[in-house]
């Protein structure tokens, strides 16, 4: 910054400048910040220095290291009043919030240069050559409006720059000579000055006389500094033979000290006595460097006198120093007696060690006590990790019991899973489905083989393998179904899969129960992996059946369905009362009765439904909103058209079975239908509501509230279904029991009527097995139309 000089002198206009532009005004801040931060670091590295020499500001080397300070205190003074001001400015262009990194930074900084003032203004050697205004308690309030007008600029400046001559004086020509080195950097531009007028011969003389009077002056002056310096470096010459004094004195301490340790060391080995010669021999050597000490005291106490008489002849105009060196003369009196006194501390403590011997056998007693104790600790100890790694290898084979039982249950449900596929081709399932399943099974195996590498049971291989147990039997049924619904030619083929992949994962299950994981790793997984991944091929080839449905409109149409499906539910409800009106008016007892609580149970299912649907309908409202990002929902249906195709196939179900359950209620109600129509209705409409269930979780979020709600729903439909089924059943047994009268049978009607309901049994079950047969062609021939 070009614009700022050397000296930090600026003026309102300058700094009015400087903080035009916000964001320089801003930087600039910053660095100035960072300068402060710096000359704080130098302070305490002197300060620092100075603690751990224990030098004072009174001698020459603590003066040496305190000289750069004196420009510190001057810089930082400025470089703070520029800080305040610019922070000011700022804080009345920007808000508050965006300067608060600057207000931490600057309390920071405020603190340190408070303590700093504060120290430097108790020095006696700042208070001679520089002039210190203490900062306020508080620091500036930038978020005040006036907190400017009560501001008040920290003036620091040097003596000979800022006072009259008869101030104070530095104490050392030292200090002086530092402070003619200063170079005022702020170099200002030339004026021109008018010639001087002609001057006279008396003019002249004056000049001529004043000028001998100043050079008398200053010479003057300068032997009136010498004298002070002088007296200054005897001051420090005193000081140093005080700090050397006091250095001794902690030295004879010491060596009293570690002579008083080695007459007890020598006290309690009497008994040894070549150990007690060489503690001897030490101690004489110790008492030989005591004498040699103290001699070295006595010299320099000679020095100190010699120095004080000098002081004396230099100071005898003035009472100060005959009153120092009496303040002298009374702390060397009060040294000897501290001397004295610690020769009678030394014998004291010599009596002492004598009576310390008798108490190291009450020691020697106590340790030998307290290995005892440490022995019979230890053996506590191994008798606890002795229990600890019993309890630890019960636990373990509790582990393998259970993560046993575990793989056991598996392979039962795989077993199920087996016997499940021989019924395959009665099932109707959708291959967009199984292809979703498959994706999901990889995943999980994937986690479970990264388990199985650390070869060891933990909490979530035991917590995968039941779910992945669960979802491999349900993925291995549904993929021979919808092979089936999708292409009778392709059955056969993905129907092989399925058994390879069954037996894939049987044997992945038996030797992960035989906890062999070397094995597991090698060839188990990788084969299962192997064979989920040929059905995830195979089912992928099979026709979708979906080349007859516009993707464009598919959108649209399933909108229509639902609203479809609301009509019809609407529809079944008025037609269930109109039905129990009709019941009311025209039956009677049992009938009345048996009428009144299949039409109930039937109304609640349609309340289920109804409300099923709703719950669908959010659900799907949710999954276009997140996943269309910015595209619009008929964008979102086009690209996802195979899972709107299944939702629109899932609604239709759920209306045409809706519709169909009140025809067959009327049928039952009127008594021109059959009760087990009622009950399949009810289970149409229970696996209608699943495959829309299925449908919405396919792409709906893990976490969503709104696919927990729907579960809810699925849940309530599938009770209400269980209520209609068990209620047909119970009227159809009621009814029953009213219509058989076997009282008046002879023995021979009753043979006769016998056989006659077997050979009925006989026909019913074919009949029932070519029912079925012709159940599965209609359920794929209705999955194809509904395609």
């Amino acid at each position: 910054h070009g614009s700022i000089p050397g000296s930090f002198e600026l003026t309102a206009p300058q700094i009015a400048v400087l903080s035009q532009d916000v964001n320089d005004a801003f930087e600039l801040t910053i660095e100035l910040l960072d300068q402060l931060d710096s000359l704080l670091e130098l302070k305490n590295s002197v300060t620092s220095t100075m603690d751990s020499l224990r030098w004072s500001s009174l001698i020459l080397q603590g003066q040496c290291l305190l000289a750069p300070l004196v420009l510190v205190i001057i810089d930082t003074s400025k470089i703070y009043d520029i800080t305040v001001k610019l922070l000011f400015k700022l804080h009345s262009q920007l808000p508050a919030d965006v300067l608060a990194g600057h207000r931490s930074r600057f309390n920071t900084v405020y603190r340190g240069l408070k303590k700093f003032y504060d120290e430097a203004s108790g020095l006696q050697y700042f208070q001679y050559l520089v002039s210190i205004t203490p900062l306020p308690s508080d620091p500036p309030n930038f978020l005040s409006a006036n907190g400017m007008e009560t501001y008040q600029s920290p003036q620091a400046f040097l003596h000979n720059e800022g006072s009259s001559e008869g101030g104070d004086t530095p104490p050392d020509s030292q200090s002086m000579a530092d402070e003619s080195l200063i170079v005022d950097l702020d170099f200002a531009q030339p004026v021109a000055t008018p010639a001087p007028p002609s001057k006279d011969s008396k003019d002249l003389q004056i000049e001529q006389l004043e000028r001998d009077n100043m050079m008398l002056r200053q010479q003057q002056e300068k032997l009136i500094q010498e004298a002070k310096s002088r007296i200054g470096d005897y001051e420090n010459s005193l000081q140093s033979l005080h700090s050397d004094r006091d250095y001794w004195k902690e030295r004879h301490a010491e060596l009293q000290e570690e002579s008083q340790r080695y007459r007890q060391t020598l006290e309690q080995n009497q008994q040894n006595s070549q150990n007690s010669q060489e503690l001897q021999h030490k101690l004489a050597e110790k008492d030989e460097q005591y004498l040699k000490l103290k001699g070295a005291y006595t010299t320099f106490r000679s020095e100190h006198l010699q120095a004080l008489r000098d002081i004396s002849e230099l100071t005898k105009k003035t009472k100060a120093f005959e009153e120092a060196e009496a303040r002298h003369e009374e702390e060397i009196r009060k040294l000897k007696q501290q001397i004295l006194e610690a020769e009678q501390d030394r014998r004291v403590f010599e009596q002492k060690a004598k009576t310390t011997a008798t108490s190291v056998d009450e020691m020697e007693s106590s340790l030998a006590l307290s290995q005892i104790e440490i022995e019979n600790l230890n053996k506590k100890l191994m008798e606890a990790e002795n229990n600890h790694s019993k309890n630890m290898a019960e636990l373990k084979d509790s582990i393998n019991n259970l993560f046993t039982s575990i793989c056991i249950s598996i392979l039962k449900l795989l077993d199920e899973a087996g016997d499940d596929l021989h019924n395959a081709t009665s099932i109707t399932y959708p291959s967009h489905l199984i292809a979703n399943a498959l994706i999901s099974d990889m995943e999980l195996l994937h986690k479970i083989t990264a388990i199985i590498k650390e070869e060891k049971i933990s909490n979530e291989l035991c917590e995968y393998l039941p779910l992945f147990g669960h979802r491999i039997s349900n993925t291995i049924v549904n993929a021979a179904a919808a092979a089936y619904t999708a292409s009778i030619e392709k059955y056969d083929g993905v129907n092989e899969v399925c058994k390879q992949l069954l037996q894939a994962t049987q044997t992945f299950m038996k030797d992960l129960k035989e906890l062999n994981f070397q094995k597991v790793v090698s060839k188990s997984l990788p084969d299962v992996e192997e064979k989920l991944q040929n059905l995830s091929n195979t089912i992928s080839k099979l026709p979708t059946l979906s080349g007859d449905i516009d993707a464009e409109q598919v959108g649209a149409e399933l909108e229509s369905e639902m609203d479809r499906v609301n009509k019809a539910i609407f529809d079944a409800v008025q037609m269930i009362e109109a039905l129990q009106k009709k019941s009311r008016e025209n039956a009677t007892g049992v009938r009345m009765e048996v009428n009144d609580k299949i039409l109930d149970s039937c109304n609640d299912l349609i309340s289920a439904i109804r409300i099923l649907v709703a719950r669908s309908r959010d659900v799907q409202e949710e999954i276009v909103q997140q996943g269309k990002g910015t595209a619009s929902p008929k964008e979102f249906y086009k690209r996802n058209h195979q899972w709107t195709e299944g939702l629109l196939s899932a609604a239709k179900a759920v209306g045409g079975a809706a519709t169909y359950l009140v025809q067959c209620a009327d049928g039952v109600v009127t008594n021109n239908g059959k009760f087990e129509n009622l009950i399949i209705a009810a289970q149409e409409v229970a696996a209608s509501v699943a495959q829309l269930y299925v449908s919405s979780r396919v792409k709906a979020d893990k976490d969503s509230k709104k696919m927990g709600e729907l579960g809810v729903a699925s849940k309530s439909v599938n009770k209400c279904t269980a209520t209609v089924v068990a209620t047909v059943k119970s009227g159809q047994l009621d009814l029953a029991d009213k219509a058989l009268d076997f009282t008046n049978l002879s023995l021979h009607e009753a043979k006769k009527l016998e056989m006659e309901s077997q050979v009925r049994t006989l026909e019913l079950e074919a009949e029932l097995e070519r029912e079925r047969i012709r159940l599965a062609g209609l359920r794929k021939k209705h999955y194809h139309i509904s395609k």
